[in-house]
């Protein structure tokens, strides 16, 4: 059901048994529409008291944008720059199109749905964009809100709502093929895989590439970064070593290489290792790290339009789940042993 009772582009489609996207372009004076059509669709809108922004403008309604985000991923200490390409870009993007872009912390205290509601109401509130992924305790907060949603970099079975998220399971499948192609036929897993859904995909998609080719997949091998809590723990390395690692981020890969190094293997020499997310650790790691570069720039040009749409048309009836493809980047940490 939609949340919001005014004439949506959808609405003003289906009265003409025409596509949304012809709606759009025709209000919009873009081309594909021709003239008579056009005039048509305007005509009906406006008897149905549709409100027709220009296209490139502000609209009276226009309302703020929430980025929620775990507090974690904002505190100095441990912050990297991997959401703050993501918040910078979101904040460009939407002032870009005339929305204001607001910052929110979830920490371990958060307030009650209905007093967050009260807020977005008091502040002009139109959407929330949660990016990464949030604990189990803003789950039933989010969940309660009373505002379109949009979740970027993660997704939870528990709220249906529309995602965009990066394709971990194919990416990190691609890149373990790429281990494989270089003659590695021992590979471990660096990550805890019950942390994030991003890292059970990218867990599911190194166990896929192994299971394809019979190769086995080995428990201790499966080198857990975290604890529970998602606070740090040491590497313990089994006592047959991979001659290759994935690593679930750079952040990790970047310390596994200097545990590696401690131990007195050389990086790639006796042990390959590649990362996810192409962050700044890939770069300054000795050597530099082959990874997955994120996509950061689509996926938020994507989550700006769609957050716009669904602030100005309604959620849809179905929520979209937008998957966008990673791209490998081969540096110096992969050694070819065939």
């Amino acid at each position: 059901m939609r949340r919001k009772k005014e004439v949506t582009m959808q609405f003003i489609a289906d009265q003409l048994e025409i596509s949304k996207v012809t709606v759009s372009k025709a209000l919009k004076d873009q081309d594909g529409v021709s003239e008579e059509l056009r005039q048509r669709i305007k005509a009906v809108a406006g008897e149905l008291g549709y409100k027709l922004p220009g296209a490139d403008q502000v609209t009276v309604n226009a309302k703020n944008v929430v980025i929620m985000v775990q507090e974690k991923y904002v505190d100095a200490k441990e912050y990297t720059t991997f959401y703050l390409r993501f918040y910078q870009k979101l904040a460009s993007s939407l002032t870009q199109r005339g929305f204001m872009c607001n910052l929110f912390p979830l920490g371990e205290k958060a307030p009650s749905a209905q007093e967050l509601n009260k807020w977005f109401n008091d502040s002009n509130v139109g959407g929330v964009i949660v990016l990464g992924d949030v604990k189990k305790q803003h789950i039933s907060l989010i969940k309660d809100l009373k505002i379109s949603l949009l979740f970027l970099d993660c997704y939870n079975a528990d709220v249906n709502v529309d995602c965009i998220v990066t394709d971990n399971y194919y990416s990190t499948f691609e890149i373990t093929n790429y281990l494989k192609k270089c003659g590695h036929k021992s590979i471990g897993f660096v990550g805890n895989i019950n942390a994030t859904s991003s890292i059970q995909d990218r867990f599911l998609g190194y166990c896929r590439s192994l299971m394809g080719s019979g190769l086995p997949i080995k428990q201790e091998c499966i080198i857990p970064d975290r604890d529970e809590f998602n606070e740090e723990i040491e590497f313990l390395l089994p006592k047959e070593m991979p001659t290759a690692f994935i690593c679930n981020c750079d952040d990790t890969a970047y310390k596994f290489v200097q545990h590696l190094l401690s131990k007195g293997y050389r990086v790639p020499e006796d042990v390959s290792v590649v990362g996810f997310d192409n962050d700044i650790y890939a770069e300054v790691s000795v050597p530099k790290l082959t990874t997955v570069a994120v996509n950061v720039e689509v996926m938020t040009e994507k989550a700006t339009n769609l957050i716009i749409d669904k602030i100005q048309n309604g959620d849809r009836d179905k929520p979209s789940r937008v998957f966008v493809t990673g791209d490998t980047v081969y540096r110096q940490s992969v050694s070819n042993i065939n």
